[in-house]
């Protein structure tokens, strides 16, 4: 399973999904992840749909975030990525360690 975590810093979770300035994209089986950046960050519009297109195409399989919103919700279902919420500020190593309790 593949997971993405929205970041501003590359340490923690970012607060807002759409406009996180990257993704930490995590692979489940060994939990080591890459920073992928965020290029519709900075979008007038669609930042959370775009986000979602995004990372339909590099697989994700679901999303750890603590807010999504409605339009980038239904996105990221339309494309079979589930949601699981959580906390902003959250060093990145432990919410993907909180993965192990999900799975």
């Amino acid at each position: 399973m593949k997971y993405a975590l929205p970041t501003d810093d590359g340490t923690t979770v970012g607060k807002v999904f759409g406009r996180a300035k990257s993704f930490a994209i995590c692979d489940g089986s060994d939990l080591s992840f890459s920073l992928v950046d965020n290029g519709g960050a900075d979008s007038e519009h669609g930042a959370g749909t775009g986000a979602a297109a995004f990372l339909a195409d590099k697989g994700v399989d679901c999303v750890l975030a603590p807010e999504v919103g409605p339009k980038a919700a239904g996105a990221l279902a339309s494309a079979g990525i589930s949601i699981e919420s959580v906390a902003a500020g959250m060093a990145l190593e432990v919410a993907l360690a909180g993965i192990r309790t999900r799975s």
